[in-house]
């Protein structure tokens, strides 16, 4: 989480009018974001780690793409804006610009996300729609960001597991957790994005499924025994059944070739920071 500020309020505050954010292009009206509104339920910082918020802490965690292209923030105790524009919708993943956020900076007890929210949001690389839009993840470079719908706190406390796990799942979802991962299809490297989930422990013997969800819309199943891939499902009907799974491990990163399929997942996915 970056430095928090320890100036005093009455010295750090600013108002939004004096700290007005860099005009960009109004967002399309017709946008599926466009008029939603989101609190955040989770960061993922990879390797760093994984904050999960309290219902408390979402309500003050939240964000509203308005339909004039504005963005409103709820930064825990602090309030802030700015500009946003967003792709067309291409199975569930979009891209997204945020604009630098202006903000109010008083100092709110922690724990508190409302700093890494305004610095973090405008490095937005694209966002992914879950089904039924119950769910929002905006990826940036050093972390997933994780929102439900609606700005007010959900009724229970009590976050969904799966039977014989306490591992929290992602609102809206039967996933661990999300992210969108670098894939490529039909032989061309990993360069665009698609949305992956994980589901821990899946297996009788402890094995971890991630799926992702390949542009065509389909889903492709990669087995993980740990956090090191064996094996992808496969099908006669397209061809995969024959194809050649290989695996090259950088880091904590698998870079998965199977057939003219690249995807690469890293180990924070699979098994949490």
């Amino acid at each position: 989480m970056p430095a928090r500020i320890s100036i005093a309020a009455s010295m750090a505050a600013c108002t939004l009018a004096s700290c007005a954010p860099v005009s960009m292009p109004d967002a399309d009206a017709g946008n599926v974001l466009a008029g939603t509104s989101w609190r955040l339920v989770s960061i993922d910082r990879g390797n760093a780690g994984r904050a999960a918020l309290t219902p408390a802490l979402q309500a003050r965690h939240t964000l509203s793409f308005n339909r004039d292209g504005s963005l409103s923030l709820t930064l825990d105790c602090n309030r802030g804006n700015a500009n946003w524009s967003a792709g067309p919708l291409q199975s569930g993943n979009g891209s997204l610009t945020i604009g630098p956020v202006a903000a109010t900076r008083a100092l709110c007890p922690a724990p508190s996300f409302g700093e890494e929210m305004a610095a973090a949001l405008p490095a937005a690389q694209g966002f992914t729609l879950l089904p039924g839009g119950k769910g929002l993840t905006i990826m940036t470079g050093t972390a997933v960001f994780a929102f439900v719908a609606g700005s007010s706190a959900p009724p229970s406390p009590q976050p969904t597991t799966l039977p014989g796990t306490e591992d929290a799942l992602v609102p809206g979802t039967d996933y661990h957790a999300t992210a969108q991962v670098p894939c490529g299809m039909a032989g061309k490297p990993p360069n665009s994005r698609c949305f992956a989930g994980v589901k821990r422990h899946w297996g009788p013997d402890g094995t971890n499924l991630v799926e992702v969800t390949r542009p065509d819309g389909r889903k492709r199943a990669i087995f993980f025994r740990g956090t090191t891939p064996y094996g992808a499902d496969s099908a006669e009907a397209d061809g995969s059944a024959g194809w050649q799974f290989t695996v090259t491990r950088n880091g904590d990163r698998n870079t998965i070739q199977f057939g003219p399929e690249s995807y690469v997942i890293v180990d924070a996915l699979v098994e949490g920071g």
